[in-house]
């Protein structure tokens, strides 16, 4: 297996070793929104900035946010931040009024670098609306002249005169970045990560993948995600790879993208796979440049991705398992290992993972379903300003508990098999996983997609419901007839509603929760 070219376990510390290694080599490319940068002009540019920054009075350890879609911008932002020792705050681009004053309150952010608007969501008229709400924010900076009285971006970056700005980055195990969670059941909750877990799980990653020189790593995963900015970004700076970038997912756009740019790497979650596999204009693009993917974030089909690393082709796709208080993967296999697509692989380098009783919390054998927990210098330092739900989540020992279910194979790989411990359903007793039911259901070929979940039932308790987006007209006799000759009767479900689309987060994750509640409040179509 070829190793990355660079090992840094700070930000600062790779790109500038990278600018003096491969200073020409194309770093960062985003055709969409006109923008390339070099290594060395990544470093001149975020240097700059960091100075500019430093001149509004922003020191080290102040935490400085960023609201933008994908864009050159975007990591010239996330290294200014490291270079001075800033803690970096990306925030969710699909963020409105209340949860953006949240996050920007929450995180303590003395500074927000955003986009003037993006799509429907209008960032600058937003941030002036809340803005008063907001006495630790100090600064707004855009990115675009947004005709107001904000610090506009381009005059935080010195003239060239030939000045050489130093600084000296803030230490390997402090806290870097504060990302937060998909906050699906209510607000999020900011997870701090440290630039040593950070740096190692991106060259872990980029390690098991094979990524060098060369290599051009593209992603359907905002850059505001974990998976974006540690795993995708730091994982190409780690390798002295390139980081193609878009805007936005269309399966188009991103078909194009690979041709033109002649990427290597793709990494995306299950429906955006699913997209791209099933679109008409698939066959249209060569796509023959991609050796190796991720599929993560949610339960993976490894029938789906064998169809992915058959008909992309994507030879070396991978499943693979994380989160962002793990600092992105925690597992990952090889990209020739032979059992990439039926589990995520062995633990990372440096990080351990075993599998608990979700009564008890004891240590349960291999091929037995329980919690994931993780330890190791990748695992989040806690939950910023949130001392009961960083005990709730992080033992005195280091192990985290990920709410995530799964098992440990005979030979330790994982096998994330259940889905979220909150999505497991307890009908009369037996705890069933949604996840073998999905997986059931989207072999049936009248079934693009499906959501299964609880629903109450006065004697059960729980029972099962499944949630389908159909690709052609079917029945739900006909889907639990399908159910009963592969599953125990009891895992069925009993209900069976049609939706046109799923309610997602921008991560590409079903909220299974919105559905249970669209189905107690007759939201919902039962299928007929």
């Amino acid at each position: 297996m070829t190793a990355p070219a660079l090992i840094a376990d700070h930000p600062a510390t790779a790109l500038k070793e990278a600018a003096a290694r491969f200073g020409d080599r194309e770093a960062l490319a985003f055709p969409h929104s006109g923008g390339r940068m070099t290594f060395a002009e990544w470093l001149e540019t975020a240097t700059a900035l960091a100075h500019g920054l430093t001149k509004l009075g922003l020191r080290a350890g102040d935490h400085v946010a960023l609201l933008a879609e994908n864009r050159l911008e975007w990591p010239v932002v996330q290294m200014a931040a490291a270079l001075m020792g800033a803690v970096f705050v990306p925030l969710n681009t699909h963020y409105r009024q209340d949860d953006l004053a949240f996050a920007l309150d929450h995180s303590d952010a003395g500074a927000v670098i955003t986009s003037g608007a993006f799509r429907s969501n209008a960032y600058l008229e937003t941030l002036r609306r809340i803005r008063k709400g907001l006495p630790r924010l100090e600064h707004v900076i855009a990115l675009e002249d947004g005709g107001g009285d904000e610090i506009a971006y381009g005059d935080l970056l010195p003239r060239p005169n030939g000045t050489k700005f130093e600084f000296a980055p803030a230490e390997a195990d402090s806290v870097g970045a504060l990302l937060f969670t998909s906050g699906t059941t209510g607000f999020p909750k900011a997870t701090m990560l440290r630039h040593d877990g950070m740096m190692a799980d991106a060259a872990g990653s980029a390690g098991r993948l094979a990524v060098a020189p060369g290599d051009r790593w593209t992603s359907i995963i905002p850059l505001f995600h974990c998976a974006g900015c540690i795993m995708n970004m730091l994982g190409c700076l780690q390798s002295a790879a390139c980081y193609v970038g878009l805007p936005a997912f269309d399966a188009r756009d991103m078909f194009e993208l690979i041709e033109t740019e002649q990427c290597t790497l793709l990494s995306g979650v299950p429906t955006s796979f699913l997209a791209m596999l099933d679109h008409s204009e698939r066959n249209q693009f060569d796509l023959t440049s991609l050796r190796a993917g991720t599929c993560g974030g949610a339960d993976c089909d490894p029938e789906i991705l064998h169809r992915c690393a058959e008909q992309f082709p994507i030879p070396g796709l991978c499943q693979v398992y994380g989160q962002t208080e793990t600092s992105t993967l925690a597992a990952c296999p090889a990209h020739d290992d032979p059992k990439r697509l039926e589990t995520a692989g062995q633990p990372l380098p440096g990080c351990e993972i075993r599998i608990t009783d979700t009564s008890d919390g004891t240590v349960l054998p291999a091929c037995t379903v329980g919690q994931i927990e993780v330890r190791g210098i990748m695992t989040m330092s806690g939950y910023y300003n949130d001392e009961d739900a960083t005990a709730e989540t992080l033992g005195g020992d280091g192990w985290l508990k990920t709410g995530d279910l799964g098992s440990l194979t005979a030979c330790g790989r994982l096998a994330v098999s259940g889905g979220r411990l909150r999505d497991m359903i307890i009908r009369g007793g037996e705890n069933i996983y949604p996840a073998e039911i999905e997986n059931l259901l989207q072999t049936h070929p009248s079934v693009r997609n499906v959501a299964v979940f609880a629903v109450p039932d006065t004697y059960y308790g729980e029972a099962v419901a499944a949630a389908i987006l159909p690709a052609a007209k079917v029945s739900a006799r006909a889907l639990a007839d399908y159910c009963k000759d592969r599953i125990a009767r009891f895992k069925v479900p009993t209900s069976f509603f049609t939706v046109d689309r799923f309610p997602m987060t921008p991560s590409g994750k079903i909220k299974k929760v919105e559905l249970r509640a669209m189905a107690d409040d007759d939201r919902l179509e039962l299928l007929p």
